[in-house]
């Protein structure tokens, strides 16, 4: 199930923030993981300091601290959801964790902290892209943000959004916008944190390239619009 942070209702000077993360499927063993459970999870994750996190749930950080606007670090301060830190609560309990599929196949099994390689069937995508639709018009996100260009594949079709724009590593990310329970929503693409290749693994630094390139221009320009 999905993991849904107990301060994701959030309203910022002034302004509706429901921030919606989607992931494509929940790579481990474990079987019939509740909402209860799944939170438990993540807020096992805030628990630890930025640099044991694993590298999708520090690049999660480092777009939540940014989608706030605040810089990326790996400052406890700045994981506070609240200005006022004295009132507590992470910045996990500030958003939503989608997953596409709320099922898993396993072609490869995980290992350590990383997730196992997926081998879900065009059913299971098909059955699921339903459940999708239907998660996101329960939470009526006003940004949503695809952690990878396969779940970025995969979300087109239930959120109507058309032809997969191709992957940047040089500049910004062009918004797309969807319709979700009547609200105009904006849909961020980024490479998965915990992706190899050119973009290399980088949620596990708040200074790696493709953050500071991508990510964080990205969703600079994206707060100026809609905040001014």
């Amino acid at each position: 199930m999905s993991h849904v942070g107990r301060h994701y209702d959030l309203t910022v000077d002034g302004r509706e923030l429901r921030i919606v993360v989607v992931g494509q499927e929940y790579g481990q063993r474990s079987t019939l993981v509740d909402l209860k459970a799944r939170a438990a999870m993540i807020n096992g994750s805030a628990e630890t300091r930025f640099g044991k996190r694993n590298a999708h749930m520090a690049g999660t950080t480092s777009i939540l601290r940014l989608l706030l606007g605040r810089e990326a670090g790996a400052d406890r301060h700045g994981e506070t959801v609240f200005r006022n830190h004295s009132q507590g609560g992470h910045i996990f309990d500030a958003f939503a964790l989608v997953n596409y599929l709320l099922c898993t196949a396993l072609a490869e099994p995980p290992r350590g902290d990383n997730a196992g390689k997926g081998a879900s069937s065009r059913e299971m995508q098909r059955n699921c892209g339903e459940h999708f639709r239907k998660t996101l018009e329960i939470l009526e996100p006003t940004v949503i943000i695809a952690e990878g260009q396969g779940v970025r594949s995969w979300i087109g079709s239930p959120l109507g959004l058309g032809r997969k724009p191709g992957a940047r590593y040089d500049g910004p990310v062009v918004p797309e916008t969807t319709d979700i329970a009547g609200r105009r929503v904006d849909v961020l693409t980024f490479n998965h944190p915990s992706a190899p290749g050119q973009s290399g693994w980088w949620g596990k630094s708040p200074r790696s390239k493709y953050l500071k390139r991508v990510v964080e221009p990205t969703i600079v320009r994206w707060r100026r619009r809609v905040w001014g």
